[in-house]
């Protein structure tokens, strides 16, 4: 699937897909946003900036304001030692796939400076990879901002061109999410396309043309027709879906520890028919105890592991219980 993506994107790409080189744009994120949130963080002394892309497609955007604020970080003497993570998220999991990878053709790259793609990149035959010193920086993972739980403590959201796909009520609800994600101050960048609707008391624009916010805060948070209150609501939700999931997580311990014996057991009984059964189904053990490893030191989308997981779980169920039947 990987390599037919990277096929498909040697094709003519839309412009949402392609790397930034509007210069306006660029210089606008650069001068306005990226410098203002950099000497916030000096002025705070806080070394660590967050940003959460959502809807990131095949990554070019990701990599494009991640090189942005790289250039912008070393162009300001005082923040030299600042580190930024970026979150770059997508609802489709192909797309993520390609853009975790970081490997694009040369078309995607007809308007980008030579010496910013010699800094950023290392040549591959017909492809360019993202070098190290900004991959390093991104986390990629699938996530459905319409219902998974948002970032929290982030200095920039982009959702570029994104939220004319959803329905109104679900745009309020997204907007309202971004707005409890952000931290004081931070930005909303939503692109041409983009708009923050009924919500306008939750953020001010700065620039209305490229659809760039400012945070605002909403000193009564408590009334049922601020749409700030579903980001409260939501965060308690989420809560209450973290506790459920960890009783959950707890059970599923037993559970594999459970499995876990009747293997041994059927080893000891069957054991000549024993390599049917570990071939088909000894090995999502492993895989779930791996699983459990990854949930325990994931902040995010333990939802999504904890699914694999118990989906792995109830495979080897159903085969130890289809092989005893067998030999019956």
């Amino acid at each position: 699937m990987l390599s037919q993506n990277l096929q498909d994107l040697k094709q003519s790409t839309s412009s949402a897909e392609e790397f930034l080189r509007n210069n306006e744009l660029a210089n606008l994120i650069q001068k306005q946003v990226f410098a203002t949130i950099l000497e916030k963080k000096l002025d705070l002394s806080e070394n660590e900036m967050k940003i959460w892309i959502a809807g990131c497609s095949t990554g070019q955007e990701v990599y494009s304001l991640a090189i942005l604020l790289k250039e912008t970080i070393e162009s300001m003497h005082d923040v030299m030692g600042m580190e930024f993570k970026i979150y770059a998220t997508d609802l489709d999991y192909d797309s993520v796939k390609v853009a975790g990878a970081g490997v694009y053709p040369e078309t995607a790259f007809e308007n980008v400076p030579s010496d910013i793609l010699n800094k950023y990149f290392d040549k591959k035959q017909d492809f360019y990879v993202v070098k190290k010193s900004i991959r390093e920086n991104i986390i990629f993972a699938p996530h459905n901002i319409a219902k998974d739980p948002g970032f929290q403590h982030l200095d920039f959201i982009s959702c570029r061109n994104v939220l004319h796909y959803f329905q109104p009520t679900q745009q309020q609800r997204i907007i309202s999410s971004f707005h409890h994600s952000l931290n004081e101050s931070g930005y909303l960048f939503l692109g041409q396309s983009g708009s923050i609707g009924d919500s306008k008391e939750l953020f001010q624009a700065i620039n209305k043309k490229w659809k760039i916010y400012i945070k605002q805060e909403v000193e009564d948070r408590n009334r049922s027709e601020d749409a700030g209150l579903h980001a409260i609501q939501e965060k308690s939700q989420y809560e209450k879906e973290l506790q459920l999931l960890n009783e959950e997580l707890i059970q599923a311990k037993e559970r594999i520890v459970n499995l876990h014996g009747k293997l041994e057991d059927i080893h000891l009984k069957y054991e000549d028919k024993f390599e049917t059964l570990k071939i088909d189904s000894y090995h999502p053990i492993l895989f779930v105890k791996g699983l459990l490893q990854i949930i325990k030191k994931q902040e995010f989308y333990k939802e999504e592991y904890a699914a694999a997981m118990l989906k792995e779980m109830k495979k080897l169920e159903l085969a130890i219980e289809s092989f005893l039947m067998d030999d019956q």
